[in-house]
């Protein structure tokens, strides 16, 4: 591939199947409408190997038509261009069933869109549209919606719904492959280090399957549907106190939220984060007396229902994230640390199975809360009772939807893992 805005970086990893390519052998699309027989892609348009390119450096078709999108040589699904261009960050999202993923990464990628601009002078935008359109559906449905006084609810992550690619990778061979929300970032001109950090750009590939890719032997040779977290700098794992039983019974009676008040299914969510660091260990070849070195960021989900054992205080933004003066803010890493260590003792009081499961895994392990909606959801009207024990649908008011943290977990993970993006404030303060 040529380029002649951009360096193109030695290698290109493919969100899909994470196969490494050289950018010579980063396959093309074909543009005209008469070359729709890949091999790999039903009804696809023809993936090749370009011989002849235009010179704005687009390659052109057997048929003589200026192609722009790129596609994996191996699995044939495409390739967002920013990924030859920019360095990529794997980011991996964990969680039990039902434990409201999709309402975190909605809420928490909504509330990053401005921050990092706003706030510390990095742009951030979608990759490629299409491959991000069920988030904007799902952020839509929350945040943008035109009625906001009718309850909604977003559906549940599927294990072979429309966040999966189903490729036959050989002959006889079928695969499931996930896709990724991609975007890329980049430091704006005001950034204070935006003359000064190398290659300033960077792309973010992140990964929400169902909860039950997580449970024991849902992975399979041909549905590798998590081997991205060998991969990502830092893994997310979504702990949801409504489902644990003893934060249940503590919370009952200080709060009206119907995740704690119905009889809910739980999970045992320590199995989830068991069977996800035995995968990354058998991956990775770590040994069970070794940790990785990642950060991993236990996110203690809808805050506001077990606010309770907390005191019920509300999570301050100034808390997490600090002005420094022309605009710029800095992530206040002391303070987050402080907070994350009275979090730790709570879970160990209550769920110290998380707390050991997660430390026998990492060496760095912060534990942040988050509210996604920072309200109560409601049992939706006319809705039939599904499950067993038999339970009403829940849905939220848009217009009550006030996230309190969404963002943070993804900007402590950008702190640690992108050096010279988000900086650390050294102020302190007693909460």
């Amino acid at each position: 591939m040529n380029s002649s805005r951009n360096r193109i970086l030695s290698h290109v990893t493919c969100p899909h199947c994470w196969q490494k390519s050289k950018p010579c052998e980063v396959m093309w699309v074909s543009a005209h409408p008469d070359l729709r027989d890949d091999p790999k892609i039903p009804d696809g348009q023809r993936r090749f190997l370009p011989t002849h390119f235009e010179l704005s450096g687009q390659a052109v078709d057997s048929l003589g038509e200026e192609c722009s999108e790129i596609a994996c040589p191996r699995c044939h699904l495409v390739i967002p261009r920013d990924l030859v261009e920019l360095p990529p960050t794997f980011f991996s999202i964990l969680g039990s069933p039902s434990s409201g993923k999709s309402y975190y990464l909605s809420s928490s990628l909504w509330q990053l869109r401005t921050t990092l601009s706003s706030d510390f002078a990095i742009s951030f935008e979608d990759s490629d549209p299409a491959a991000n359109q069920k988030l904007h559906e799902y952020e839509e449905t929350l945040f943008a919606t035109s009625r906001d006084d009718r309850l909604v609810a977003l559906p549940k992550t599927e294990l072979d719904g429309d966040l999966y690619e189903q490729v036959e990778i050989e002959p006889g061979r079928t695969m499931l492959l996930p896709r990724a929300f991609v975007f890329r970032m980049r430091l704006m001109p005001r950034h204070p280090k935006a003359d000064r950090v190398q290659k300033n750009g960077r792309t973010i590939c992140l990964y929400d399957n169902a909860g039950e890719h997580f449970l024991p032997g849902a992975q399979t040779a041909n549905s590798p549907g998590t081997r991205h977290l060998s991969l990502s700098k830092a893994l997310f794992f979504i702990f949801d106190p409504t489902q644990h039983t003893k934060f249940r019974k503590a919370c009952r009676g200080n709060t009206v939220d119907p995740q704690v008040s119905q009889d809910l299914v739980s999970f045992r969510q320590d199995h989830i984060l068991s069977e996800a660091t035995r995968r990354i260990r058998a991956e990775l070849g770590l040994g069970q007396d070794q940790r990785d070195k990642r950060p991993l960021i236990v996110v203690l989900s809808k805050y506001d229902a077990w606010s309770s054992l907390v005191g019920g205080r509300a999570l301050q933004r100034d808390w997490a994230i600090k002005e420094l003066g022309h605009g710029i803010h800095a992530l206040n890493v002391p303070q987050l640390k402080a907070l994350s260590e009275k979090f730790r003792g709570l879970l160990n009081n209550l769920a110290p199975e998380i707390v050991a499961t997660s430390e026998a895994f990492s060496e760095d392990v912060i534990y942040i809360p988050v509210s996604a909606l920072g309200c109560s959801p409601r049992e939706l009207p006319d809705a039939e009772p599904t499950g067993d024990p038999p339970r009403v649908p829940l849905g939220v008011l848009p217009s009550e939807i006030n996230p309190m943290w969404s963002e943070v977990p993804l900007l402590y993970a950008i702190h640690k893992t992108m050096p010279g993006m988000i900086g650390s404030s050294r102020a302190r303060k007693s909460v």
